[in-house]
């Protein structure tokens, strides 16, 4: 029973350091750039991601069409 806890406080102890760790290398500036800089250069490739205005026809843009659905002139199979 104690070596069970004791290991468990263990894992807990790790997990809170790796966190505190990641936590510190994230909330770092990039290294020898202007963060206004990098901020910049993600908005402008965010714009470029983003088409323009609101395409009437999303599915024609990717060059795919819906399928037909079936209607009175469907070939039904015969069951064997």
């Amino acid at each position: 029973m104690r070596v069970g806890a004791t290991g468990l406080v263990l894992v807990v102890l790790l997990i809170v350091l790796a966190s505190a760790l990641f936590r510190s290398a994230i909330d770092e500036a990039p290294i020898g750039e202007d963060v206004a800089t990098v901020e910049e250069q993600a908005n402008v490739a965010l714009a470029n991601l983003a088409a323009p205005g609101n395409p009437d026809e999303p599915l024609a843009e990717l060059g795919i069409s819906p399928g037909a659905a079936p209607g009175a002139n469907a070939v039904v199979p015969e069951a064997r």
